[in-house]
Order: C-alpha cells, then sequence, then structure tokens
C-alpha cells in the first residue's frame, strides 16, 4: 500500500467534524425506532454482512437496465455548513465541505479501490536516492474553470499557501520547499524528514486544487497575512489592497462550476455542468462526465429533516452518520441504501489537557525558552488534565448499551482510533473496559488530585437533538457511578462555533468524529506534540492536536510510521500509538461510525467512479464521502 507524508493537511475533517449528528424524537434515553424488517434479498444481506464486520464499503452494486444519460438536477442534502468557506487553507474542512470540494475541484491523488492511493490528477512520481526529493509529473491539458492551466507552478501555489497557513501550516513540518516547473513540481524534505513513502499530496483540503489567479485576489491568501510570508511589508499590504475576490465562490477544475452560495442550515451551495472538464467531451480523456446538469447541496442539519425531506421528494440523496436513522431504511425498497464503515471515522470525544510545557514545539520553533501550554491558567480547573479522572470517566461507560439505545446496535463499541480492518488496530487495546467497580476506585483518586468534590467539568455538542440525547444518556451512565460527586455540565453549541473552539483549545470536554482514513500516517498532525499549541488568546493560535496532548510513545511510533517503508514495522508502530492512547486516555472513544447514502431510485451510479489510467476505481465511500463525477439519473431526471 501506498501511504501519505502529511502534506493534505485538513481543519476539522479528515474527515474531522463533530459527532454524530441528527435529532431523536424523544429525550428518553431508549430510542423509539423499531429496527427495520430483514429483507431476503441477497444483495442487502451481503451489505448487512459487511457492516457487522466493519468491512461496508458503500459500494453501489444495483444492476441498470440503461446506461448513463445526461441531464438532471441533483439535490443533495449534507449535514452542516462549513466555516470559512471554500480556501483550502482556511475552511474548517468538515465532511459536507469535502463533498462541495469534490464536486468543483479534483485532488493529486485519491483511494483506489484495493485502499492504494493513487495519482489522479497527478500522472506519475520520482524520487531520488535518499527520498529528500520527490518530483511528481502533473496531467497536461486540464484547465481550471477560469481557463488558466493547471501546471506544476499552480500546484505548487496552492500548496505553499496551504504551509504558510496557520491552520494547516503544522502538517508541513519537514517540508523544506514546494517548486513547480513546468508540468512537474518538486518536494523538497529535511534529511531528518525523508520519507521513502509517497508523498501522497492527496485527497483532502489542501490536495484539491483551485485557480491560482482567483486564490490571488483573496483578502485571506496567506501571502497578504501569514507572518510567514516571503512577501515584504509593502508588498503585503499592496496585494490585500488588491484583493476583492470572494472565498466563498471556489473556481476549482472539476466537473462542476460555483454558480451561487448562500450560508447557514437551509441554504444551499448551487454548481453547474463543466462542458470543459478534462474527464469530458472536451477534456483530456474524452470521456462523457460530467452526466447532471447540476448539482444542489442544501444544508439540512436536522437528520429527521433530512429524512422526510427525502421521503417526500425535497431532496434526492441524502448522507447521514445516524445509525438510529440508518436502520429505518434497512429493507425499504423505496429508497437505496448503501452502508460504509470501511476505513471509516471514530466517534469519541476530545479532552482538553493542555498543561505544563511543549519541548517539542519549542524544539521545532528554535526557542531557548519552554513553550508553556496554558499560560493564564484557562484549563487549570480541569479534572480531566488528571490520567485518574479520564480512566474513571472511560471505565464508567457502558458502551453495548449506549449503541444498542442510541444506534441500532448497528456499530461497533470502540477501543481505540483504529476499527478493525485498519492498521494499528487492536482487539485490546490496553483501554479501560466498563467496569463500574474500577471506576469508582479510579475516581477517588480523581477527586483527590483535582481537589474537587463535585468533580466538575463541561461536555460540548453540537445542538441537534439526536447528539445532545446521545451526550446525556453518556453522561447519565457516569452520574450512576459516581453520584452526586460528579457535576457535569452539556453545553449545545451551534456546528459553526464548534470546530473553531476546538481549534483554539477553548473547551473542557467535546464530542467529536475523526480519524477515518487508510493509513495511519494520515493522523500524525492530529496527535504530534508538534501541533499541540498552547492555550493563549492574547496570542492566538489553532492546534490540529486538538486535546494539545504530547506522548513521547505516539511522537516515536509516527517516526516509523511516517519514515519506514517495512508493512510489519508500520504495522508493530501503528499498534503502539493503539496502546498509548488505551493507556493514557487522550480520547474517550464510544463507537467507530457507519455513514449511510440513501437516495431515490432515479439516481444511479452513485459510487463506482474509474481511475484513468489505474485498473481499480476510487475507494467507494470513505468517511461519509463519495465523488459527484460519475452519478446520472434515469432519463436525466432526478426528482420522482
Amino acid at each position: 500500500m501506498s501511504a501519505t507524508f502529511a502534506l493534505a493537511a485538513v481543519a476539522c475533517g479528515g474527515s474531522d467534524s463533530p459527532a454524530d449528528e441528527g435529532t431523536g424524537a424523544t429525550p428518553e434515553p431508549e430510542s423509539t425506532s423499531a429496527p427495520a424488517p430483514v429483507t431476503d434479498d441477497p444483495a442487502q444481506q451481503e451489505v448487512v454482512e459487511a457492516r457487522e464486520a466493519g468491512e461496508a464499503t458503500g459500494e453501489d452494486t444495483r444492476e441498470v437496465g440503461s446506461g448513463p444519460t445526461h441531464g438532471g438536477r441533483l439535490v443533495y442534502a449534507i449535514e452542516a455548513d462549513t466555516a470559512n468557506p471554500f480556501t483550502p487553507y482556511a475552511s474548517s474542512c468538515a465532511i459536507s465541505c469535502r463533498m462541495i470540494m469534490r464536486a468543483v475541484s479534483d485532488s493529486l491523488y485519491v483511494t483506489d479501490a484495493d485502499g492504494d492511493i493513487v495519482g489522479y490528477l497527478v500522472e506519475s512520481e520520482t524520487h531520488n536516492e535518499d527520498f529528500t526529493e520527490w518530483t511528481m509529473t502533473i496531467r497536461d491539458g486540464i484547465f481550471f474553470h477560469d481557463g488558466t492551466p493547471l501546471t506544476g507552478e499552480a500546484v505548487a501555489y496552492n500548496i505553499n499557501l496551504c504551509r504558510l497557513s496557520q491552520l494547516t501550516g503544522p502538517a508541513f513540518l519537514g517540508v523544506d520547499d514546494i517548486v513547480g516547473d513546468g508540468q512537474t513540481v518538486t518536494v523538497t524534505f529535511g534529511l531528518s524528514a525523508a520519507t521513502s513513502l509517497s508523498p501522497g499530496l492527496r485527497a483532502e483540503s489542501c490536495g484539491f486544487m483551485f485557480s491560482p489567479a482567483w486564490l490571488e485576489t483573496l483578502p485571506n491568501n496567506p501571502l497578504y497575512v501569514s507572518p510567514a510570508s516571503p512577501l515584504s511589508a509593502e508588498m503585503k499590504a499592496a496585494g490585500k489592497a488588491a484583493a476583492t475576490g470572494n472565498p466563498a465562490a471556489p473556481v476549482g477544475l472539476g466537473a462542476f462550476k460555483f454558480v451561487s452560495y448562500t450560508p447557514g442550515n437551509g441554504n444551499s451551495f448551487i454548481a453547474e455542468r463543466n462542458p470543459d472538464y478534462w474527464r469530458g467531451p472536451n477534456g483530456i480523456t474524452g470521456e462523457e462526465f460530467p452526466y447532471l446538469d447540476e448539482i444542489e447541496f442544501v444544508v439540512a442539519v436536522d437528520i429527521q429533516g433530512r429524512s422526510n425531506g427525502l421521503k417526500a421528494g425535497q431532496f434526492d440523496i441524502i448522507h447521514t452518520s445516524n445509525a438510529d436513522e440508518i436502520a429505518k431504511y434497512e429493507g425499504d425498497e423505496d429508497f437505496v441504501l448503501l452502508q460504509a464503515n470501511d476505513y471509516g471515522e471514530t466517534s469519541h470525544s476530545i479532552i482538553n489537557v493542555a498543561s505544563g510545557v511543549n519541548p517539542v514545539l519549542s524544539f521545532v520553533r528554535g526557542t531557548e525558552e519552554p513553550i508553556a501550554m496554558d499560560p493564564l491558567g484557562l484549563n487549570r480547573a480541569n479534572p480531566l488534565v488528571h490520567l485518574s479522572c479520564r480512566k474513571a470517566l472511560a471505565h464508567a461507560f457502558d458502551g453495548e448499551r449506549f449503541v444498542d439505545e442510541r444506534h441500532q446496535g448497528l456499530v461497533n463499541v470502540a477501543n481505540g482510533p483504529f476499527p478493525p480492518g485498519s492498521v494499528g488496530y487492536l482487539e485490546d487495546s490496553g483501554y479501560p473496559s466498563y467496569d463500574p467497580q474500577a471506576a469508582r476506585t479510579e475516581f477517588e483518586q480523581c477527586k483527590a488530585e483535582s481537589g474537587q468534590n463535585p468533580v466538575t467539568f463541561s461536555f460540548n455538542t453540537t445542538n441537534d437533538t439526536f447528539n445532545v440525547e446521545s451526550n446525556e444518556l453518556v453522561v447519565a451512565m457516569w452520574s450512576e457511578v459516581f453520584g452526586e460527586e460528579l457535576a457535569v455540565s452539556i453545553q449545545p453549541i451551534e456546528q459553526g462555533q464548534y470546530i473553531n473552539l476546538a481549534l483554539a483549545g477553548v473547551y473542557q470536554m467535546k464530542s467529536w468524529r475523526n480519524h477515518g482514513g487508510v493509513d495511519p500516517v494520515e493522523q500524525w498532525f492530529w496527535w504530534s506534540s508538534s501541533t499541540a499549541s498552547p492555550i493563549d488568546p492574547t496570542v492566538p493560535e489553532l492546534a490540529l492536536n486538538f486535546g494539545r496532548f504530547q506522548d513521547p510513545e505516539i511522537d516515536a511510533a509516527f517516526q516509523v510510521i511516517r519514515h519506514n517503508p517495512d508493512p510489519a514495522a508500520r504495522q508493530a508502530a501503528a499498534e503502539d500509538v493503539n496502546r498509548a492512547f488505551g493507556r493514557n486516555v487522550w480520547n474517550f472513544w464510544t463507537h467507530w461510525t457507519l455513514w449511510g447514502i440513501v437516495a431515490n431510485p432515479r439516481v444511479q451510479n452513485l459510487t463506482d467512479l474509474a481511475i484513468p489510467g489505474n485498473d481499480e476505481n476510487v475507494f467507494p465511500v470513505i468517511s461519509g464521502k463519495h465523488h459527484m463525477t460519475q452519478i446520472w439519473c434515469t432519463e436525466g431526471k432526478c426528482h420522482r
């Protein structure tokens, strides 16, 4: 398997986003929805078996009587809007954002059906003898929507903006230079960061390409605003003064071209067919993509509203990670249901443990003085900085009860970041199992170390009903074990602000969903001590390591994962990462996420996208994301 060096920096989203979205019908812990009837259809039974094994890919296996047809307007209801749209270096790009990115642009790399990361806009790649220099050749003859060509210089411009960004820059540590020349782009690493693995500028936010001519017009362009910009103060001021472009009107090179965007719940992003798409009749491959005339992505945060809109014909397709709602569509022949948990995310709660100093960050920044993680003491009252408190809560959580009551038993209880089938998965990771007696023992230590009784902290959640109720059930389990000696306040927060608070470290515990991907190297920047920035509003910094934890064992394991090509060594190192999470409870794991893609039957070929020059298709669905390029609708009409 080809693996990535983490050049594909993403904000919240690798899929990183708030945990299970949706709404329930009752504040009671038990779900009121009955399981869907089990079908005798062999194809459906195969999907159920794959889901139970953690190997559901989301592949659309329907037999279609007629071939692709041009025409149609597809209305896709997505789970959330995007904060700071739509530039890769600034967007808090969760799953819904990635769906839009895949419509209006394409990525340098994609994951194929075998789980290998392969070139897409990249035609080929080579490296020097010591792996400090990688050169990628970019497909020739591809044009952005404004008519400018995709060249090595254009790729280098895109990626260098990500390197300058405070949000995405930390993922590029160890990269000395990125230079474009003609149709090639060369990435140079420092010797200590040399990687025998593909650099993998891949299919996440910074892997999507956008027109440099458009990016140069944007007032938030890091060349104009970043302290690390190589431009002089005069050049930065002049550039920003002339920047009148709109970051929310992206100019990509994808199958669909931007038409309009109105932010907020209930509003939409509209894109129309690109007649000059590189995989279309006027492109370099001579194919017929795309088939649809137009796509409208409608933000529908409430899962019940999203689902009802599909049933009423308001929407043609929806996605959801709410297994309770997915269960209602199993065996329902009026809709197409694709299920995917292979390479999926882990639902969990992130815990803010910012304290002490960060010597790794001091070394990276070349400072002699230690960098304090919480210089103003903002996280000092958080009892969860103490391992005993984290272990107590983990022992007091009944995972089987949780997945049965909130997710119809369709998902599996998680014991670490890597789901079954992934590199690094362990049946026993050492993470605390449900054990009320052990929980009470740890809690006594927690009270002593924190100096609190009751032990008090805030637990953030997004403001949809289902998510609030799920976290209320978690708190109820804790209260059953600890009684009045624990005081947890649940704080619902609008999703647009939710991610930003995690980046800034303004929270104590937050429910979350992240870490989907085909290789553990993709998780490095979420867990590295070098990306754990301090909490200091006077010098605001954003951290990709949301929990601000520092773990030397995880740092050491990622040296192997990032730089050693031996599969056995990388597997062992990933397992070491898993065990370190188990010992230290840096995150509070709940379950491995199941995604559902649900559509009316007129929407065809939801996931079957070929890769030019490759015998394999694109992997169908990873963490709720799939491609739009290949979709068509029966007789060119998407609505029923």
